[in-house]
């Protein structure tokens, strides 16, 4: 038996013997409700109903945002006031409950918004008067309170919508009347208060939704009757007022749903009945109204949660009694209905918050496990 199959089994032993609706917790982990998630693709970000923000997985660039640059973690408490997060490749983007928004990690192309190119390891602040936000491979998009779009980071590939090509290191307005914004590695996606639906950047496998595959630096409009959009590295997700779910993009581990592996530059229908949309680099994740909790896309590292490493291209259910999740680079993050969190997938880095010596697992387990 090698270590980590006993590390696995040991685990499930404790969550076996754990009463319903409990988590297993290591030391200082709270007991409270979650409420927020995010992921990028080695760290973890998990927000909690007392506005406690706990982070976990690589910070060596400061991505935590508590002063460490340790590559390998485990969770620990990092700010309080908190009342959103968004988490980038290698950075953070923390939105505390007095609508001032915070950032920290790496900043090589001025994706956390601070005027220059130097990362942070503690948080710093960034702008004031914020609603909502997204933070992607190297930029980032910030929605205020007034519904305006601001964007700052890469832009070499039109990924701002600023209408050039030229990066910045300070918010700039592109837009008014946004309601939300998902960010790709190279593309944003920016729903408006109409309903209608905007895409920007990279479009080299159809990303945008535009019927073609030019590249755009000014946000055009794909679709309309849009609730939510959710941004994958080449990919996009789209879901309309009638809970169906719209998938476009590049394809190659059947992240799109749609039943092959073929990238598509129009947006086709995948699923129905959805009320939330997550997208990691090549997996999403769909949470339907009756709770359940449906997956597709690349599978190797188990991030889908099915018990097995092999792909899919069609959702399949994973999970039941699920609020809210999110997707990583190679993990998938869920909150229960009793406000536990479970994590599947790679814990290289102690993404996963399960505790030293356990690495990737193929089924949502729960989080906060020890690191004795």
């Amino acid at each position: 038996m090698t270590m980590r199959t006993a590390a696995l089994l040991a685990l499930a032993a404790t969550l076996a013997s754990l009463p319903a609706g409990s988590r297993a917790s290591g030391p200082g982990v709270p007991a409270m409700p979650a409420t927020r998630l995010a992921a990028g693709p080695m760290h973890s970000l998990i927000l909690f109903d007392d506005g406690q923000l706990w982070a976990t997985g690589n910070g060596n660039q400061g991505q935590l945002c508590d002063g460490d640059t340790t590559i390998q973690r485990q969770p620990r408490a990092v700010m309080s006031g908190v009342a959103d997060i968004a988490a980038g490749e290698r950075y953070s983007l923390v939105l505390k409950t007095d609508g001032s928004l915070w950032a920290c990690g790496e900043n090589d192309d001025g994706q956390l918004g601070s005027g220059d190119t130097q990362r942070a390891t503690e948080p710093l602040q960034v702008i004031d008067r914020v609603a909502t936000m997204a933070a992607s491979k190297r930029h980032s998009l910030i929605v205020r309170t007034d519904g305006s779009l601001w964007v700052v980071g890469n832009n070499t590939h039109g990924q701002l919508g600023s209408g050039d090509e030229e990066s910045r290191q300070a918010p700039v307005q592109v837009m008014d009347g946004v309601r939300a914004v998902a960010a790709g590695d190279q593309h944003s996606l920016i729903l408006k208060l109409d309903g209608t639906a905007w895409a920007t950047g990279a479009n080299s496998n159809g990303q945008l939704g535009t019927g073609d595959t030019r590249n755009r630096d000014t946000p055009v409009q794909v679709m309309e009757h849009v609730r939510a959009i959710a941004a994958g590295s080449a990919y996009s997700l789209f879901l309309r007022d009638d809970g169906s779910v719209w998938a476009c993009g590049f394809d190659g581990g059947g992240q799109l749903g749609d039943g092959g592996n073929i990238n598509r530059d129009t947006p086709v229908q995948v699923l129905d009945n959805v009320r939330a949309i997550a997208a990691g680099s090549f997996h999403s994740l769909f949470l339907r109204h009756d709770g359940s909790l449906w997956a597709t896309g690349d599978n190797a590292q188990g991030q889908l949660g099915t018990g097995d490493t092999r792909h899919r291209n069609r959702p399949v259910q994973v999970l039941d009694q699920v609020q809210a999740m999110a997707s990583g680079g190679y993990h998938s993050l869920a909150i229960r209905t009793d406000g536990s969190v479970v994590g599947t997938g790679s814990n290289g880095a102690g993404q996963l918050g399960l505790g030293q010596g356990i690495g990737e697992v193929d089924r949502f387990q729960a989080w906060g496990g020890s690191d004795e």
